[in-house]
């Protein structure tokens, strides 16, 4: 019988409940030192204080929102240890919405006026692990100033690069958003503005991509996106 090595057990023993309750812990838990340049005050901030102080007052996604806890109120968030994939998500994508607001607006960890204690790379990096145990990828939106997570998916994200409609690019990236799982709905309406965009380009088949082109228009007319396959003459089983 092979002896595992402590590296293999310790890294057998990974919990995702467990992990998600001490990122919650570190996210909570850490102060960050704010000094003022001037009189050299020092105060202690926890995240959402830093953000709420710092970033959330011109945040562009912060909508009438006043602060930190009346948005986690609207977001419903579960109490507790976490267990389910879309709570855990939707929770992380809130963490990481502050980070990189934070770390794009004050450069924390090098801005001589914020002291970061350890803990403070240890929430980030413990993040981007249990991203990885989940298979989710973060998504940056710069301008929009807003971060979601979504499975990783290579093909969808590489459309999405090189797509120059904004809008488009998030409608690819959203379509596997854990919000949007089981509902059909929404899942159509992503689909129909992802279609109305490239709908030209099936006019214009490229040489190699007629099949590709045919099988796209049929889904389009088929499968209760475009018109209505579930009742009258265009009925589809």
């Amino acid at each position: 019988m092979t002896r595992k090595n402590i590296f293999e057990i310790l890294k057998s023993k990974y919990e995702i409940p467990i992990e998600m309750s001490k990122i919650s812990m570190l996210f909570y838990d850490i102060k960050i030192v704010a000094r003022n340049p001037l009189n050299f005050n020092v105060n202690e901030c926890s995240i959402e204080q830093l953000f709420e102080i710092f970033c959330f007052t011109n945040w562009k996604q912060r909508g009438s929102y006043l602060n930190c806890d009346e948005m986690k109120k609207a977001l419903d968030f579960p109490k507790g240890i976490v267990t389910k994939e879309q709570d855990i998500i939707k929770i992380l994508e809130y963490y990481i919405n502050l980070l990189v607001m934070l770390n794009s607006k004050l450069n924390l960890t090098q801005n001589m006026n914020f002291g970061c204690p350890a803990t403070y790379k240890l929430l980030n990096d413990n993040i981007e692990i249990l991203l990885e145990h989940l298979n989710y990828e973060k998504i940056i939106f710069d301008e929009e100033e807003k971060v979601i997570l979504v499975p990783k998916n290579p093909a969808a994200t590489a459309v999405a690069e090189v797509t120059e409609n904004k809008d488009i690019s998030f409608a690819i990236l959203k379509y596997n958003h854990a919000s949007l799982k089981g509902d059909l709905k929404g899942k159509r309406q992503l689909l129909l503005s992802i279609a109305n965009e490239y709908e030209p380009l099936l006019k214009k088949p490229i040489d190699g991509f007629k099949d590709y082109f045919s099988m796209a228009t049929g889904l389009l007319n088929n499968i209760h996106l475009r018109h209505n396959n579930k009742t009258g003459k265009d009925k589809k089983e």
